[in-house]
């Protein structure tokens, strides 16, 4: 009876010394880096940029309606050759729209990326100085599954190795 208590005592003690090891805490990544002024003082220089992009987008496509529309109304008295140029033209036009507005989505994904950085090196700085100060083995995004935060001595890449041969 003696040995089982003993036993159980010896099995709990390790248990508990285990979890102590292992601190694992949590984040919604997301939501505090939207709630940092960082981002929505970039998000208003964001709005900045994007707004003359969006005002030539809608002047370009209010030219190429007004040309359409007059090709439409136009067309019937039109020669083979002026009808097949204006096509073309209306075609080019629209393909050109088309590939501004792929060219400035592009372009303001990157300037998005710049201006949002400083804020996720602010939020990454913040994240690490928490689980270092508080003993946290693992910080979890939970909002996108990703590992945030890890201790360099919980990483068994080595071993995997080790086993693959590698």
């Amino acid at each position: 009876m003696k040995r089982n208590i003993l036993l159980i005592l010896l099995i709990a003690a390790t248990i508990n010394s285990f979890a102590q090891k292992f601190k694992y805490g949590y984040i919604n990544a997301d939501k505090v880096l939207q709630e940092m002024p960082d981002i929505a003082a970039a998000n208003k220089e964001l709005e900045a940029y994007i707004k003359p992009i969006n005002e030539y987008i809608k002047a370009k496509n209010e030219e190429y309606q007004n040309k359409l529309k007059e090709f439409n109304e136009t067309q019937e008295g039109l020669s083979d050759f002026l009808r097949k140029e204006k096509e073309n033209e209306l075609t080019k036009m629209q393909v050109d729209l088309r590939q501004f507005q792929l060219d400035a989505q592009k372009e303001i994904n990157k300037k998005k990326t710049v201006l949002y950085q400083k804020a996720i090196d602010k939020l990454k700085a913040a994240i690490n100085e928490v689980a270092k100060e508080n003993g946290y083995r693992f910080i979890i995004d939970n909002s996108k599954g990703v590992l945030l935060y890890f201790k360099k001595e919980d990483n068994v890449e080595h071993l995997v190795k080790k086993k693959l041969g590698i």
